[in-house]
């Protein structure tokens, strides 16, 4: 009855059904407009569910962990390490045979021996180069390429950091805020940051200055004036080339 309509004859008065070509029309119409609001409904859906979607994570990608009692500590340790150790010469008088790839020194692989990269540094080390105790405590903070000891690391870093390496005092500054190698010392880490940030390390200035908000106005004057004082006696950093000169016996 839905494509019928009725008509009454006029001369017999009786009445038929006859097709309703109006009605295919409406009919055709709002099935065709439901066809296309079932389709935009399907589109949407399907685009909120790509959204949704999250895809595998690589393990290169995964955040490596904090050190507790700072947020950022750990990732910033392991990014100065990457950028330390990229394109970065060994040591005066290490072998030459070991090199076999560019003259890059990177982190060992896993087949390498573990206690190369650090003998590398370790005689320069010990000689008072600046660098090379910077590089050794790297290597010692962060476990990659020798076995992880944050009291070594701190002990070389803040003999390189002494010296006015800048980075190394950054590093420092930080064992300092997190008390991994040394004893938390609030005041030691903001010293530390405040004379790295001097030195020209952008990152040490946005952890000195949330280590400064940690500070009372005593300990804030405090840590400002053995940062002075530490500057007015500034010893001038050492270098395995500068020794050498040193050593070198006149003609």
């Amino acid at each position: 009855m839905l494509f019928l309509r009725p008509v009454r004859c006029r001369d017999c008065r009786e009445r038929f059904w006859v097709r309703n070509p109006h009605a295919y029309l409406v009919t055709g119409s709002t099935l065709t407009l439901g066809a296309l609001l079932i389709a935009l409904v399907w589109l949407i859906i399907e685009q909120n569910m790509a959204d949704l979607y999250v895809g595998p994570v690589s393990e290169s990608k995964l955040e490596k962990p904090a050190i507790p009692g700072d947020g950022n500590s750990g990732r910033d340790h392991e990014e100065h390490f990457s950028a330390a150790t990229t394109g970065v010469k060994p040591p005066a008088g290490a072998p030459a045979t070991r090199n076999t790839g560019p003259a890059s020194l990177s982190a060992p692989g896993p087949t390498d021996d573990h206690y190369f990269t650090v003998r590398l540094y370790q005689d320069s080390a010990e000689k008072g180069d600046s660098d090379a105790q910077y590089k050794l405590g790297l290597l010692y903070l962060t476990g990659n390429g020798a076995l992880q000891d944050f009291a070594e690391a701190a002990k070389w870093l803040k003999l390189a950091a002494e010296q006015g390496y800048g980075l190394a005092q950054y590093e420092l500054g930080l064992i300092y805020r997190t008390g991994y190698g040394l004893a938390v010392d609030q005041v030691q880490s903001y010293v530390w940051l405040n004379l790295a940030a001097a030195a020209g390390v952008q990152q040490a200035v946005a952890a000195r200055d949330e280590i400064m908000r940690s500070l009372s106005p005593k300990q804030l004057a405090q840590a400002q004036k053995t940062s002075r004082d530490w500057l007015a006696a500034r010893p001038k950093p050492k270098t395995t080339g500068e020794k050498a000169n040193q050593a070198k016996p006149e003609a």
